[in-house]
């Protein structure tokens, strides 16, 4: 039996494997062109799902990323500043130890206070400090600059708190430092007023001189007034002793070398005028303070007491010669009084041995020449004298303590230096000092900040390749296959278009059959 095919069937079926040919051919030319296996939601329905979430993951880390970029910046700029307000601390430091020192006279007062105002002016210009027009120790008062001057004092009109960045989905770091933490710690702070430096001895060992700053081995040259010049050199020097001998045995008795008689430097006589400088590169005479010339017979160094230890002792402190011993004082902290005995004290160190273990949650600190008295927390505390010894106010701690503050101690300083007063020059050290140590907490602070920001970086940088490498394998086409498909798309359509063409070649006798 014989089944009679129609040329429209037959024409149908051709044209149809034909066109299927051709969007092979179409779809792997498109594949091609753009290197992706997916273009389109019908090329892989369950693959688009997996590409959207990865799409948005990216973008997230980008984001991330972004916050890094954007906080690093904000550490490195809050670095630079933090660097700023030390070395300016440090020019006051040197301003303060100056104008407390003996060569301090009324016109370098006057001087130093258009100092500590330029000084004022650069922290302000620091703390003022912005980054893309956000002020970065404003806390999250970030549009205005957060501190001002107001009828003569300065004020700071940010807030506390403290801006987080997302640096991942789980993970916040801190990128700000809010500018109130330098106008008062979380500790109150009493500054000692009385300069408690030992007395130079002749065993008082050199390193020891001038606060701890200790001396320059070399040589030094001196000259009196009838023309004679020694060169002595001083290298092998120890003590205070040898500088002694080693110069009294050069003149031979011409110039006559000792400690003053209050025992903070050293003395020469002669006949003068008397000249003592330094010899070559070295500052040995300097560093000894008797770089010096005098008009009459008696040169007098500068101060270069040693600094004040644990183990110093009472007697040797100047301004409690016929004073001794000690007696007591009261310490009024967070609603309760302590006395503390310190009639058995010895050594700086039995004083602050004692004085802990009266008055529980503070601490007193020997400084280089003064003594500190730390509160544990940002309460005020007083301490008065107890008896007729006067033992508070002997050893410069009779007082109020009161939270450490930047531009309240700079202020406290210029009225020092307005009123003469070394003394009051001298207690700003001691503040001085517990600011240095607060901004050396917040370099540190900032430091591990920018470690984590710099950690932080790294592990979404990881990630971002991850989810990279993870899309292209839903998303892109690989190249070896997309060249075979595409090769055998091509001679497919081909191979359609010529059967076709054959199937199609009717003629006349054809046709008549």
């Amino acid at each position: 039996m014989s089944m009679r095919v129609t040329d429209s069937y037959l024409s149908s079926l051709l044209v149809g494997d034909l066109n299927r040919s051709l969007s092979s051919l179409l779809q792997s030319q498109r594949t091609a062109g753009s290197m992706r296996r997916v273009n389109s939601y019908a090329d892989d329905p369950r693959s688009v799902s997996k590409i959207q979430r990865y799409n948005q993951l990216i973008s997230m880390n980008e984001q991330y990323r972004n916050n890094v970029s954007r906080s690093r910046v904000m550490a490195d700029t809050t670095d630079t500043a933090l660097q700023t307000i030390m070395e300016v601390l440090g020019d006051v430091r040197v301003i303060a130890l100056r104008e407390s020192s003996a060569l301090a006279t009324g016109q370098t007062m006057g001087t130093a206070t258009v100092e500590v105002d330029n000084e004022v002016n650069r922290l302000l210009d620091v703390l003022n400090s912005s980054v893309e027009g956000s002020y970065i120790f404003g806390g999250m008062e970030t549009s205005q600059p957060p501190f001002v001057r107001s009828n003569g004092t300065v004020i700071y009109q940010g807030d506390g708190r403290v801006m987080m960045s997302r640096t991942g989905p789980n993970s916040l770091v801190p990128v700000n430092i809010p500018g109130n933490t330098f106008l008062g710690t979380q500790s109150s702070v009493l500054g000692g007023r009385q300069d408690l430096s030992p007395i130079i001895k002749g065993t008082t060992n050199l390193d020891d001189l001038d606060l701890g700053g200790g001396w320059e081995p070399g040589a030094i040259s001196l000259s009196d007034g009838l023309g004679n010049i020694w060169e002595i050199d001083l290298s092998s020097a120890l003590t205070v002793d040898d500088v002694l001998n080693t110069i009294n045995t050069a003149t031979g008795g011409a110039v006559t070398a000792s400690l003053t008689a209050d025992g903070t430097g050293f003395e020469f006589i002669g006949t003068g005028p008397l000249a003592v400088t330094d010899m070559g590169d070295t500052n040995t005479a300097t560093s000894l303070g008797i770089n010096v010339t005098s008009d009459g017979g008696i040169l007098t160094g500068r101060d270069i007491r040693a600094q004040a230890l644990s183990t110093t002792l009472l007697a040797d402190i100047d301004s409690m010669a016929g004073k001794l011993p000690l007696g007591s004082m009261q310490v009024d902290y967070q609603g309760s009084s302590y006395t503390v005995d310190l009639s058995t004290a010895t050594t700086l160190g039995d004083i602050e041995t004692l004085f802990e273990a009266a008055v529980p949650g503070i601490e007193l600190q020997i400084g280089d020449s003064t003594l500190q008295v730390v509160g544990g927390t940002p309460d005020v505390f007083k301490i008065s004298n107890a008896d007729g010894t006067n033992t508070a106010s002997l050893l410069g701690i009779e007082g109020s303590g009161t939270p450490v503050r930047l531009f309240g101690m700079l202020d406290d300083l210029k009225s020092a230096l307005d009123m003469g007063d070394k003394d009051g020059v001298r207690s700003i050290l001691s503040e001085l000092e517990s600011l240095q140590n607060l901004v050396s907490r917040q370099l540190i602070l900032n430091g591990g900040r920018q470690n984590d920001l710099d950690w932080a970086d790294e592990v979404l940088l990881e990630r971002d390749e991850r989810l990279r490498n993870n899309l292209s394998l839903e998303y892109d086409a690989d190249a070896a296959q997309v060249a075979a498909d595409l090769s055998r798309a091509q001679m497919s359509y081909q191979a359609s278009l010529t059967v076709t063409s054959q199937m199609f070649q009717y003629n006349l006798i054809q046709f008549l059959r």
